[in-house]
């Protein structure tokens, strides 16, 4: 849990300015303890924080960003080997109006980055036909790998669309492909 706050209030500050993080699961299983020696640790490390619902969070979210023309956030994180963490793995995320991306590289070997996930939101949606807890919008690639396109790929190999659009944004990512 302090991993992951850290890559939110260390990492994603220092990259856009703002970071947050939500304690729903941990709050949802009921481990009391756990979660009293979180807020403790949060406060300690970093003091200035504020434990606000998502609510007024999302109030805050939208005095910030009225619209989506200025948004361009990322999350950058390498695994903690904690379950579900991958210890050799370190992914990006890069969230602005047109798309959201990930790229996933294992930082130890130095193997290329691969998109995982890339959603751009010019292209044509359709909700699920039958409802569903947890469905996502998918269109070019999905880290959930649930379709046989949703293999994770290199940059250059995208179509040449996709890395116009990307490499507009964010040039700095021509040099990975």
């Amino acid at each position: 849990m302090m991993a992951t706050t850290a890559m939110h209030f260390d990492t994603g500050y220092a990259l856009n300015g703002f970071g947050w993080v939500t304690g729903i699961w941990e709050v949802s299983v009921g481990h009391d303890e756990d979660l009293a020696w979180w807020l403790q640790a949060v406060r300690q490390r970093w003091p200035d924080t504020q434990v606000i619902t998502e609510g007024a969070f999302g109030l805050e979210w939208r005095k910030h960003t009225p619209n989506n023309d200025a948004l361009n956030y990322r999350f950058d994180a390498k695994g903690t080997g904690a379950p579900g963490s991958e210890k050799d793995l370190e992914i990006q995320w890069f969230m602005n109006k047109e798309f959201r991306m990930a790229l996933l590289r294992n930082w130890k070997t130095g193997s290329p980055p691969m998109a995982i996930d890339l959603t751009r939101y010019d292209l044509p949606v359709h909700e699920p036909d039958h409802p569903q807890r947890e469905w996502s919008l998918m269109n070019v690639l999905n880290q959930k790998g649930n379709r046989p396109q949703d293999k994770p790929v290199r940059l250059s190999k995208l179509p040449r669309d996709d890395q116009r659009l990307i490499f507009a944004r964010y040039p700095e990512l021509r040099n990975l492909a």
